[in-house]
């Protein structure tokens, strides 16, 4: 795509028809020659894409050389804002978001045409749809001399669309032009401050993507519906509305009636109460306190909820089940969840990765609680919802180890998912004493009021933000222990740590053994691996028969690779004969589900026996940072050497 200064260059040869040198073209936009040469080349690397070209000579200077309908198409590209020079991975969901607003045939030619590329490549790129259209159940139709088309239920037509307009851009700030030419006559900006005033009416924050997402919602259900596409009372599923959140509801859509000329059928209703249910919260709109009041609103999932915190503290050593905290959040958390996954909307954890390698343990944990609560409500098991749950769980944990007397006023501003904030709140409260955590904040409710700085003494924030009378911490979402120094740095060394690395590895190297490590192998795949390994440890009795199995039905949820080149793989539960841990070190890293790996630890451990496995996690996610001793490892020829 053109950058802003790309589109004023290609205006110079499209307003001007002329010849131009370099250093003019400079002078006009005042930078140096230099930066042209370089938007230059720039340019004609997107420009060969549609056969045109900005062509020079020696001593007479430069000129835009293409057919005049291909000047019509660049005209509409740098003067309206559509963008045709859009990468292959993006371009597919343009398409998909053309057909679901158009619900009628369209030519493939009219679809080459708007995209610069051939009709094959637009079939390619329909064809790569194809999980896509199945996620939501929109049937994709050819039909020779009319077109394509894409059809199916109302309410699931707008998922996607919501789904494509994010993979366009929607979520994000630089996203917003490519986004809004799908809504000329929707003012998004106006959507975004009703938001906002929903916000303060009803003193709740919404996580920052949230707001983005509800945003985007509200714009393609006004569309749709100015289109006469509504929904269907019998296409959703209807639950027991709250008293607030019926005044939440009604005051959302009388701002909407007004602003934007639409009414709002009884089934839109439902609908938006449906999304706005569904929606992540720092402060949600719902502030029950009374486990009573949480139960009786879904008892059969309250029950089921927390007989699955009991098998956690049965299966972890843990205390889940008496922590109230954890089970109000949590249960909110699921209710949410469920609403978005049977509403198909996707819920993009963007700090995913980091959770799997920081927090390995409360990460594990949370997969075997999320496995066996999606299977119950026979809902898919997606790997970012799992990444939201291990922050309540991670949260629960700093709970159990300290409870710390509270002076210091904090306030917590984040933008990933409430779980989130609720993590690095009970952390904070572990590693730190006498603070005390007032308010937890969206950067976007920052950005609308001044914070007083006589209530706050100190503002720890996981994005950058900039204000002047009160100190500013940003840290890590997962709180990394450099954060934790860096906030001892900033408060002169009033807090003590509660971090404590074991720098030996004494609980990794107790469950090692010699005749369950393979070295310096010479395989090229993660499947030769499992089979390798685990084969040696079902043959030297560690575990059973069906371990194999288990290890990659374990891979199927999620890559157990932890970063810095090593992956723990292990079977979901159960099939432990004897504890023990197999290694295996790799001649060239493999492809791990797209992670570089050569040092396996395969774990073959009854979490029941002992209260040691939180332990040998942290040893590992000790190891990812510790390089010196990896490469050790790695140099190693014999067991007696690994971690001498």
């Amino acid at each position: 795509m053109f950058s802003k200064r790309e589109k004023d260059i290609m205006k110079l040869f499209m307003e001007h028809h002329g010849k131009f040198t370099t250093s003019q073209i400079a002078a006009s936009l005042k930078v140096s020659s230099r930066t042209i040469k370089t938007d230059i080349k720039n340019m004609n690397e997107e420009l060969k894409k549609i056969s045109c070209k900005i062509n020079g000579q020696s001593g007479v200077g430069l000129w835009l050389e293409c057919d005049s309908q291909t000047r019509k198409k660049l005209e509409q590209m740098i003067y309206d804002g559509f963008e045709s020079c859009i990468e292959p991975r993006t371009r597919k969901y343009y398409l998909a978001a053309d057909l679901l607003f158009q619900n009628a045939y369209i030519p493939m030619e009219n679809l080459a045409q708007k995209y610069f590329v051939s009709k094959a490549t637009v079939l390619n790129d329909l064809n790569e749809l194809e999980s896509f259209w199945k996620w939501f159940d929109i049937e994709f139709v050819k039909k020779v001399k009319y077109g394509v088309k894409a059809d199916g239920v109302e309410s699931q037509v707008r998922a996607a669309l919501i789904e494509a307009i994010k993979k366009i851009g929607g979520m994000g700030e630089t996203g917003r032009e490519s986004v809004q030419l799908y809504f000329q006559n929707i003012d998004l900006k106006k959507l975004v401050e009703i938001v906002y005033l929903l916000e303060k009416r009803f003193q709740f924050v919404l996580t920052d993507n949230s707001i983005k997402e509800l945003v985007l919602v509200i714009a393609v259900m006004i569309k749709r519906m100015r289109a006469s596409h509504n929904v269907q009372f019998q296409e959703l599923d209807l639950f027991q509305e709250s008293r607030r959140m019926r005044f939440v509801l009604e005051f959302l859509i009388h701002q909407l009636e007004e602003s934007m000329q639409v009414e709002f059928l009884n089934e839109e209703k439902i609908y938006l109460e449906i999304y706005l249910g569904s929606l992540r919260f720092h402060v949600p709109i719902e502030k029950e306190e009374n486990l009573l009041a949480i139960r009786n609103r879904n008892p059969e999932m309250f029950q089921f909820m927390t007989q699955l915190l009991h098998d956690c503290d049965k299966k972890f050593s843990t205390c889940f089940g008496q922590d109230e905290e954890l089970i109000r959040t949590l249960m909110v958390h699921l209710e949410c969840m469920v609403l978005r996954i049977n509403s198909k909307l996707q819920n993009h954890n963007p700090i995913l990765d980091m959770i799997k390698k920081e927090m390995i343990y409360e990460y594990e944990v949370a997969s075997y609680f999320m496995v066996k609560f999606l299977n119950k409500y026979n809902l898919d098991v997606l790997e970012d919802e799992i990444g939201f749950i291990t922050f309540y769980f991670g949260a629960s944990i700093e709970r159990m180890k300290y409870k710390k007397t509270e002076k210091i006023a904090v306030a917590i501003v984040c933008m990933a998912g409430c779980g989130t904030s609720y993590f690095l709140k009970a952390k904070l409260e572990r590693c730190f004493q006498n603070i005390k955590i007032k308010n937890i904040l969206s950067k976007a409710s920052v950005s609308q009021s001044k914070l007083d700085e006589k209530e706050y003494d100190l503002i720890i924030t996981t994005i950058p933000l900039d204000i002047n009378h009160i100190p500013v911490i940003q840290v890590s979402p997962i709180l990394k222990d450099a954060d934790i120094r860096n906030i001892q740095e900033v408060l002169a060394g009033r807090f003590e740590s509660g971090s404590n690395a074991q720098e030996d590895y004494g609980y990794l190297r107790r469950f090692l053994h010699n005749e369950i490590t393979i070295l310096n192998c010479d395989l090229k795949s993660k499947e030769e691996v499992i089979h390798l390994l685990g084969n040696r440890m079902i043959s030297e009795g560690f575990s059973d028969s069906q371990f194999i199995e288990s290890v990659f039905d374990r891979e199927n949820l999620s890559a157990t690779t932890v970063g810095s080149l090593i992956a723990i793989p292990h079977a979901f539960e159960g099939h432990v004969i004897k504890q023990g841990i197999g290694v295996m070190t790799l001649k060239k890293p493999i492809d791990w589900e797209g992670e570089r790996v050569q040092l396996i630890f395969m774990l073959s451990l009854d979490a029941t026996s002992n209260d040691h496995i939180k332990e040998i996690f942290n040893n590992v996610l000790d190891l990812t940072k510790d390089k010196r001793k990896t490469e050790k490892i790695l140099k190693a020829n014999h067991f007696k050497d690994l971690f001498n």
